[in-house]
């Protein structure tokens, strides 16, 4: 049920990610919330879960709130924790052979930096990018039988058709704004 959920989420970042920033902005908390209830004790309340996703939602939306131009920076850290600690261990072990096992918050941290320092200096550009990637992940995450070059390439082939879509909705709302 998470999967679909995420997957629906992705989707939606995937082709409309600019536009609808404030979603990604929410999907980005609830994402992290989802990936933090992994790390909750075991013997934790039922309502815990809950609680954590709900506020990792109002992390992520809050900021655009009220300064909505903290967005980029909010968007940005979030997407890149996110990217760098979901595949980034994988990708060190399936180039480099090893990876930082139970790094999970350094890798976290390194990617949030990264991605909110590279979302303040590109804007809408980079929230086009980043969640058109993003969301290609979570739309090929519902699919975990893949193999994975056949993974691989359909991620980048969602991630080309999102960031053309999302950049021609882009332009067309700069040229119907003038």
């Amino acid at each position: 049920m998470i999967n679909i959920a995420k997957a629906v989420l992705g989707g939606v970042m995937l082709f409309v990610g600019l536009s609808l920033d404030w979603l990604s902005s929410i999907g980005m908390g609830l994402l992290v919330g989802i990936k933090m209830v992994q790390f909750l004790p075991a013997d934790s309340a039922p309502w815990i879960p809950i609680l954590l996703i709900a506020a990792m939602g109002t992390v992520g939306i809050l900021p655009f709130l009220i300064y909505p131009d903290s967005t980029y920076i909010v968007i940005g850290f979030l997407a890149g924790g996110y990217m760098l600690s979901e595949f980034g261990s994988e990708a060190m072990i399936a180039f480099l052979g090893t990876g930082l096992f139970g790094s999970y918050w350094l890798l976290f941290f390194v990617g949030g930096v990264i991605g909110a320092v590279l979302l303040a200096m590109t804007k809408d550009w980079g929230i086009v990018l980043s969640t058109a990637l993003l969301g290609a992940f979570l739309v090929v995450d519902l699919f975990p039988y893949l193999a994975q070059m056949t993974s691989l390439l359909i991620v980048g082939g969602l991630f080309i058709a999102g960031s053309i879509v999302q950049t021609v909705m882009m332009q067309f709302e700069k040229s119907s704004e003038r």
